[in-house]
C-alpha cells in the first residue's frame, strides 16, 4: 500500500471515536440538521427496495444541480427502471435536490431518494456500500474520497467522475504522492474532465485515458420560476435597476454594501447569499448601515422604498436572476472559493461582474472575458467603475448557445458502455 493511502487511512481511522462530538458542533452551528447526522454515519431504517441503484454523488449546490440535470438525461433516454440515490455534502444542496426531486416532471416519475454524503473512513464506507449495494457509482468533479472508492473497486463496483475540476495547484499537491494518486484515481473506471487541464492533471497521476468534452454546467438550464411571484415584484420594483449580489460569501457582503452608495444609476440591491442559514449574519450586517433593509423570508414582498433585500431562501435564484438588470457573482472575492457558475446569469442575458479569484473556473472565464457581459474587477473601487457593465453581446449567446450542445451529448455517449456492462441500459 502507498504511503501516502495508508497514512490516509490510518488518519481516517483515528479521527473515527471523534466524529460523533464534530458532527453536534456543527448542528450547533446551524450547518447540520441534527436529525440527519445519522446519515454520515450511514445509518439508515429503510431499506433498499429496488433491483437496481444508481448512486450520485457531490458536494454542494452547483455539484448537485448538475448531477440532477444528468440524471434527468438518463431518465429522458430511458434509464427508468432504477432507484437514483442522491447524496451531498451540504443542507443547503440537500434542501435543493429534495426539492428539485419532488417537483421536477421527469425526476418524480422515479424512486430518487436523498441522504447526507457518509464521512469517508473505511467502517462507514463499507457500511454505506452494504446497505445501499449501488450498481454505478457517479461523483462530480472533486469529489475523491479514497475509502469509498477503493471499496467500490474492490466489489467490482464502476465508479464515473463526470466534468472533473483540479487546479493546478490541486494537481501539484497529488503528485507528490504519486503511487498514493495512481491507487485512488485508478479506482474510476471512467473519468471525464470538464477542461484541459484537468484532463492533463488525471492522465499524469492515474495513467489512464481521460476525455474533456468541456464544462456540463454549460448545459444546465436557467433555473426556473414562479412567473406570478415574478410579475408582482416586477410592478413593485417598476423601472428601477436591479443589481443582483448572487451566491456571496462572508466578507463579499460588506465588499457590495461599501460599494452601493456610490453606483450610478442607483439600483435596488438584492443580496442572495451562496448559503441561505447566513441570513441571520448577513441581516446583521445590514442593519449596521443606514439602508431600508427588507427581509425576503420573513414578508415575501418588496415593500416601497426598500433600498437593499435580502434574499435569504432555497430555490428561487431563478427569480433573482430574471429580476436583475445586472448580476454581481460571489465567490470571486472569498478567500479559497475559485469563483461560482457564470452561466446560469450570462444565459438569461445578465452582464456580469465579479472578483479576479476564478481558479475552479479559469478555462471557462478566459473565454468568457473575450465577450462582452463578463466583467472582472480586483477591488471595491474597481466594481464602482465598472458599473454599470457592458450588456451581454450577441458573440457572448452565440458562444454560450455554442457551449451547450456538445458536453452532455458527450458525457452521455460515454457513460452508455458502462451503463450497459452492468445491466441498466440494453
Amino acid at each position: 500500500m502507498p504511503l501516502g493511502l495508508f497514512l490516509y487511512k490510518f488518519l481516517t481511522f483515528l479521527i473515527a471515536p471523534f466524529l460523533g462530538a464534530f458532527f453536534r458542533r456543527r448542528a450547533k452551528a446551524g450547518k447540520e440538521n441534527p436529525s440527519r447526522i445519522h446519515e454520515r454515519f450511514a445509518k439508515y431504517i429503510e431499506p433498499r427496495t429496488t433491483d437496481k441503484l444508481i448512486w450520485f454523488h457531490a458536494a454542494s449546490v452547483g455539484e448537485s444541480q448538475l448531477l440532477l440535470e444528468l440524471a434527468r438525461r438518463l431518465v429522458r433516454d430511458g434509464v427508468t427502471d432504477e432507484t437514483f440515490l442522491f447524496t451531498c455534502q451540504t443542507q443547503t444542496a440537500a434542501d435543493l435536490i429534495a426539492k428539485t426531486v419532488s417537483d421536477d416532471p421527469l425526476l418524480s416519475t422515479i424512486q430518487a431518494i436523498q441522504k447526507m454524503a457518509p464521512v469517508d473512513t473505511k467502517a462507514i464506507a463499507r457500511r454505506f456500500l452494504d446497505h445501499w449495494q449501488p450498481d454505478l457509482a457517479i461523483f462530480a468533479e472533486g469529489e475523491i474520497w479514497p475509502n469509498l472508492l477503493l471499496e467500490l473497486k474492490a466489489r467490482g463496483t464502476p465508479a464515473i467522475l463526470v466534468n472533473a475540476r483540479m487546479t493546478e495547484k490541486s494537481t501539484l499537491g497529488w503528485m507528490r504522492w504519486r503511487e498514493t494518486a495512481k491507487t485512488v484515481f485508478s479506482a474510476y473506471t471512467l473519468m471525464i474532465a470538464a477542461d484541459v487541464q484537468t484532463k492533463t492533471g488525471l492522465e499524469a497521476l492515474s495513467g489512464k485515458s481521460v476525455i474533456n468534452p468541456g464544462n456540463l454546467k454549460s448545459a444546465l438550464p436557467a433555473p426556473g420560476v414562479d412567473e406570478e411571484i415574478l410579475e408582482t415584484l416586477r410592478e413593485a420594483i417598476g423601472d428601477q435597476d436591479v443589481l443582483l449580489a448572487a451566491s456571496t460569501h462572508a466578507g463579499e457582503e460588506a465588499l457590495i454594501i461599501d460599494a452601493f452608495p456610490k453606483l450610478s444609476p442607483q439600483p435596488l440591491l438584492i443580496i442572495a447569499p451562496r448559503h441561505p442559514e447566513r441570513g441571520d449574519e448577513v441581516d446583521a450586517l445590514l442593519s449596521c448601515t443606514k439602508f431600508s433593509i427588507s427581509r425576503w423570508s420573513e414578508n415575501r414582498s418588496i415593500p416601497s422604498g426598500t433600498e437593499i433585500l435580502l434574499a435569504d431562501t432555497m430555490g428561487e435564484m431563478g427569480l433573482w436572476y430574471r429580476l436583475a438588470t445586472s448580476v454581481y457573482l460571489g465567490g470571486g472575492h472569498a478567500p479559497g472559493v475559485g469563483g461560482h457558475n457564470p452561466l446560469e446569469a450570462l444565459r438569461l442575458g445578465k452582464p456580469i461582474l465579479t472578483g479576479p479569484s476564478l481558479f475552479n473556473f479559469s478555462d471557462l472565464s478566459e473565454r468568457l472575458r473575450q465577450h462582452g457581459g463578463f466583467t472582472i474587477a480586483e477591488d471595491t473601487e474597481a466594481l464602482i467603475a465598472a458599473y454599470p457593465p457592458a450588456p451581454v453581446s450577441d458573440a457572448m449567446k452565440a458562444a454560450l448557445e455554442s457551449d451547450a450542445k456538445g458536453p452532455m451529448s458527450a458525457t452521455l455517449t460515454a457513460l452508455e458502455p458502462v451503463l450497459k456492462q452492468v445491466g441498466l441500459k440494453p
